[in-house]
């Protein structure tokens, strides 16, 4: 039977003693549940028709070493962790398996009497079970042999409440049946960062393939969004702050080679070929480490890539994107020639073919853009409704933009705080004020990836089911 259905092991009946002595400091008993598929259910040490049949000449040999086992265990303040047992060679035995030793006996004794007299499976089926520090013993042959097969363990069926902080020497778990010993240890694993690069290249399908290459590793890449109207590829990474370093620096070196931006032409404003990259905490309390990781990239385009670079958000309060794209990048040349600003790090010229990389650190925002039908007058028009600046949406950044490739105009936006400002009430702005103009929402589009609650917010809103939240969704609470 291959289901869920579990035995517990640890509640049975013995006939002689807990195979539990000197127990490590600090250890926590727990009766493991193992899933009756994935067993054997045999008498400890009895002998095998399959064996005898096939194997008899095999019963002598040194046995391999433990199958894998892997367990986790889920521990208050701790991380769940995985720890394999295969440190000897030999078997400990101190249970009586819930009295099979009787149930059993005239069927192993039977088998026992067709071994060769001095087998060592005679000997083990003779030996009288004591404490498991006490005796040692060849582990037996399973009826199927699956070394290096996980062997899953449910454990436990409520956290374990160490009621104390983890000493220098990690404390244990100890199984009661199947007699096994489990390492806990501190987490392991940092919360993933998250980054966004944009780069000034939507068309070229090869330079795009070798963008997402450079992208693949050690980061992990979730998300590319490709726009050939903008001429603009956003791609969404994760990891921590050393994996996205080295990712995004071979992108931007990549772009730095193969994107020129004096042939570039697209609607989205643009002062470099990989423009901005900011580094996103996804917990709030991981902007310091953003901040960290972006302040390490800067400073290494700037000494290992030759390319000016501009820190902005957080790393730069009261600077965006916008600060250094006003005019383009000849704009920002005289303004550095003329002394309004510099680089943070790199040279104080932009490249001629791949120009500056804005660099920084901020929240999650939610890139967002309403596609019409209409004029580019109307476009302009609502988005300046729309955003902060014009007593729109708080922490809304909005331009009209042409897509003619298309054939459409486009409310293109930042929604900076999401939580201020929910997306299906900017919509519903954005439909009203286009239709007063003359225009026409066709649709919407989602520029990489947004917060889960931010798409229950509006779930929520279209069904009008009140106080719903990201906490209703199934598969989110299942992760919580």
């Amino acid at each position: 039977m291959d289901d869920l259905a579990a035995t517990q092991l640890g509640r049975e009946r013995l006939r002689l003693e807990v195979a539990l002595v000197d127990l490590p400091a600090r250890a926590v008993v727990e009766d493991p549940l193992l899933p009756l598929g994935r067993l054997d259910v045999l008498s400890q040490g009895s002998v095998h028709d399959e064996e005898l049949g096939r194997h008899a000449s095999r019963l002598g040999e040194e046995p391999a070493a433990f199958e894998l086992v892997q367990v986790s265990v889920e521990v208050a303040r701790e991380d769940a962790l995985e720890c394999a047992v295969r440190e000897r060679e030999s078997e400990s035995i101190g249970l009586d398996e819930a009295q099979i030793r009787e149930t059993l006996a005239g069927g192993r004794e039977h088998r026992g009497a067709l071994v060769e007299p001095g087998d060592v499976s005679r000997q083990m089926l003779r030996e009288e079970s004591r404490a498991a520090r006490d005796i040692e013993r060849l582990r037996r042959r399973q009826r199927r042999e699956r070394r290096g097969e996980l062997v899953a363990l449910l454990l436990p069926t409520r956290p374990l409440a160490l009621l104390e902080a983890a000493p220098a020497k990690p404390p244990v778990v100890v199984l009661r049946c199947p007699c096994l010993v489990v390492r806990l240890h501190a987490p392991r694993v940092r919360p993933v960062l998250e980054a966004v690069p944009n780069f000034s290249e939507g068309r070229d399908e090869e330079v795009l393939d070798a963008l997402r290459a450079a992208l693949s590793g050690p980061a992990r890449l979730l998300d590319v969004h490709v726009d050939a109207d903008h001429h603009r590829s956003v791609f969404t990474l994760v990891g921590d702050e050393t994996a996205l370093v080295e990712t995004l620096l071979a992108g931007v070196a990549l772009a730095r080679d193969r994107i020129d931006l004096r042939r570039h032409e697209g609607a989205h404003p643009r002062i470099g070929a990989a423009d901005v990259v900011p580094f996103v905490p996804i917990a709030r309390e991981d902007m310091e480490r953003a901040r960290e990781g972006a302040l390490t990239l800067a400073r290494r385009v700037g000494e290992e890539l030759g390319l000016p670079v501009f820190l902005y958000g957080d790393l730069a309060p009261g600077r965006g994107p916008a600060f250094f794209r006003r005019g383009g990048p000849d704009e920002l040349q005289r303004r550095i020639d003329g002394g309004e600003l510099a680089p943070d790090f790199g040279p104080a010229r932009l490249d001629d073919r791949a120009g500056g990389v804005i660099v920084g650190a901020r929240r999650p925002l939610i890139a967002f853009n309403v596609n019409l039908r209409g004029e580019l007058e109307a476009a302009r028009a609502v988005a300046a409704v729309v955003r902060e600046t014009g007593g729109g949406f708080p922490g809304v950044r909005a331009l009209g933009l042409d897509l003619p490739r298309a054939g459409l105009v486009q409310v293109s936006m930042n929604v900076e705080d999401w939580e201020a400002a929910a997306l299906h009430d900017i919509v519903a702005r954005v439909e009203a004020e286009a239709i007063a103009r003359g225009a026409e929402v066709l649709g919407s589009e989602l520029v990489g990836l947004m917060p889960a609650g931010a798409a229950a917010a509006a779930a929520g809103a279209m069904l009008r089911i009140d106080g719903f939240d990201e906490s209703r969704v199934l598969e989110l609470r299942l992760l919580a």
